[in-house]
């Protein structure tokens, strides 16, 4: 039997290019080339020279300058794959750890609710919070090995990764394309019609 679930996002890395935006961002503000190809987690170390506070300073002016969470377009077939998740009725929560010294969450969270209406992302609920069980979800999607483990830990039903150039060493459930991610949740929910789903957009 069908039936609809509560599918979890993370924002930045998966739907969001946070990388691109910072990068782009860093290398006008410090005035040399920062490279927007992470390779590992902590590329701002390892490739830019920025230690974790001067790394956040940056990014804390990048938000108050209206640039990271408000420029970058979504990331190759994010709005597609949601659109179609929403219409097969599915409810789309994004829970995103968004808020970090200097903004506080009630900006983060603004800040991506404008991004998500600007394009036309269905949203069932935002949550600006570092637990990603924080908002029960049937399906989670994130690119964090690290939150992936916290939710299998905590029992989670489905947590699946989001594979990129930083996070290949994972060995559990991953996708690095949206139609993967499309099968998995059929999979777990069993083929729905593509019917209009009541979503809101903001």
């Amino acid at each position: 039997m069908s039936r609809s679930l509560d599918i979890g996002f993370d924002i930045d890395g998966v739907l969001y290019p946070f990388v691109q935006v910072i990068a782009g961002y860093a290398t006008k503000q410090l005035g040399r080339p920062c490279t927007d190809k992470a390779d590992s987690w902590d590329w701002y170390q390892r490739q830019w020279g920025l230690n974790h506070d001067e790394f956040f300073a940056l990014c804390s002016r990048g938000v108050r300058d209206g640039v990271l969470y408000t420029e970058g377009t979504p990331l190759p077939g994010a709005v597609r794959a949601a659109k179609r998740l929403a219409r097969a009725g599915h409810r789309l929560h994004y829970i995103t750890a968004r808020a970090f010294a200097g903004i506080p969450a009630p900006v983060a969270w603004h800040r991506t609710a404008e991004w998500l209406q600007k394009w036309t992302f269905p949203v069932h609920s935002l949550t600006i919070a570092g637990d990603k069980n924080c908002r029960p979800t049937d399906v989670f999607l994130d690119d964090s090995t690290d939150v992936i483990k916290a939710l299998e830990a905590a029992g989670h039903p489905r947590a699946v990764l989001w594979r990129h150039s930083a996070n290949q060493t994972h060995t559990g459930a991953a996708v690095s394309c949206w139609d993967a991610f499309l099968e998995i949740v059929a999979a777990e929910s069993g083929p729905l019609p593509a019917v209009g789903a009541g979503y809101a957009v903001y």
